[in-house]
C-alpha cells in the first residue's frame, strides 16, 4: 500500500492562523470592516478572508491590523435535490463576481460559478453543505471546488449544524478527494442563549511567506490542518504505520471506510497527546481528527491510500 498525503508536517515553511468566511456591514453583518479586522487581529490570526453576499468587500492597508487580508466573496447559486441554494465562498479573487445580465441564481449551476471564480483568479470552497441541506449527489454534480467547509462556527451557534463531516466522508469514499476547512462565517450575531460567532475556528496554513500567492498555493495543495481548538504537531508514516502528535486531547479518532479507522480515548487518564495506527488493507482513505474535554476538534487533510 502507499500512502498520498500532502504532509504540511514535512513540508519547508511556517503556520500561519487564518480565517475563510467572514462578515461585515457591508452584508449581513453586525461590524464594520475595520472592527472585524481589529478583532480577529487582537485574537491572533494572521490572515482572513472577508467574504461579504454578492460583493467584494476592500479595505484600505492602514487599517488591515498588519494582518494579511485576502479579497473574497460568498455567493449562492443553483438549485440541490431539496431546492436550496449552494453557496460558495470564492477566495483571491481579483474583482467583484457579476451575476450575467438577464439570468436568475438559481439558473446558475455551481459548474459555471466555480469556473467563473477561477477566471477571477480565486479558489472556491464549497460552504456549509449540513447547513445548505445537500446531499452526496449534489456535490458530486460537479468539481472545481477546493474544499468543503466541515465545520463553520456561525451554523453551529445557530441552528447545530456546523459539522459537515458526514458529507466530507461521503466524498472521500467516492473518490472525490477534496479538503476541508473550519471557518467561522462570522456575522458577530450573539443572544443569551447564543455564543458568538467570531474567532471560533480557523484553518493553520504551512507556507513560506505570508502571502496571498503562498496562502493559496498551501490552500489549494492540502498544507494544513483545521481546528476550532486544539494543535496537530505531527504526522509522520513508518511503513503501514501512521503515527500522529496531537497537544492534549481526550480522543484521537483515525477515519476510513466503514468498519476500518479506529479511536484512542483518554480512559483513566485525563488526556493523549499521540497515537498510532495500521493500515489493514482496502482503505481507501484515512484522515485523523482529535477533540479536547470541550469538544473543541481538530482535522487533518486526508490520505489516499493506494494498493499496490
Amino acid at each position: 500500500m502507499r500512502i498520498e498525503f500532502p504532509n504540511p508536517f514535512a513540508s519547508d515553511g511556517v503556520w500561519f492562523k487564518g480565517n475563510l468566511h467572514t462578515h461585515t456591514k457591508r452584508s449581513d453583518g453586525a461590524l464594520e470592516p475595520h472592527e472585524v479586522v481589529k478583532r480577529y487581529a487582537e485574537a491572533g490570526y494572521d490572515f482572513l478572508a472577508i467574504t461579504d453576499h454578492n460583493k467584494l468587500t476592500l479595505i484600505d492597508e492602514k487599517e488591515s491590523c498588519e494582518m494579511l487580508l485576502i479579497p473574497g466573496e460568498e455567493i449562492s447559486v443553483g438549485v440541490s435535490e431539496v431546492g436550496t441554494e449552494f453557496h460558495f465562498v470564492a477566495i483571491g479573487i481579483e474583482r467583484q463576481w457579476e451575476k450575467p445580465e438577464g439570468m436568475l441564481t438559481k439558473e446558475i449551476s455551481p459548474s459555471r460559478l466555480v469556473k467563473e471564480i477561477h477566471s477571477l483568479g480565486g479558489v472556491a470552497i464549497l460552504c456549509h453543505p449540513y447547513w445548505s441541506q445537500l446531499t452526496v449527489h449534489d456535490m458530486l454534480s460537479f468539481d472545481g471546488y477546493i474544499a468543503i467547509e466541515i465545520f463553520n462556527t456561525s451554523c453551529h451557534h445557530s441552528i447545530g449544524k456546523g459539522f459537515s463531516t458526514t458529507h466530507w466522508d461521503d466524498l472521500l469514499f467516492r473518490g472525490r478527494f477534496v479538503w476541508g476547512v473550519a471557518v467561522d462565517d462570522a456575522h458577530y450575531h450573539f443572544n443569551e442563549h447564543r455564543p458568538v460567532d467570531i474567532c471560533g475556528a480557523w484553518v493553520m496554513v504551512k507556507c513560506r511567506q505570508l502571502t496571498m500567492k503562498d496562502v493559496l498555493e498551501a490552500l489549494q495543495h492540502g498544507l494544513f490542518y483545521s481546528s476550532t481548538g486544539p494543535h496537530f504537531m505531527n504526522v509522520h508514516f513508518e511503513g503501514e504505520w501512521v503515527h500522529v502528535e496531537t497537544s492534549s486531547v481526550k480522543t484521537i479518532t483515525f477515519v476510513s471506510d466503514n468498519g476500518k479507522g479506529e479511536r484512542w480515548t483518554a480512559v483513566g487518564k485525563d488526556e493523549i497527546t499521540e497515537a498510532h495506527y495500521k493500515l489493514r488493507g482496502g482503505e481507501r482513505f484515512l484522515r485523523i481528527e482529535c477533540a479536547d474535554r470541550e469538544g473543541n476538534c481538530a482535522w487533518t487533510n486526508p490520505m489516499r491510500i493506494i494498493a499496490e
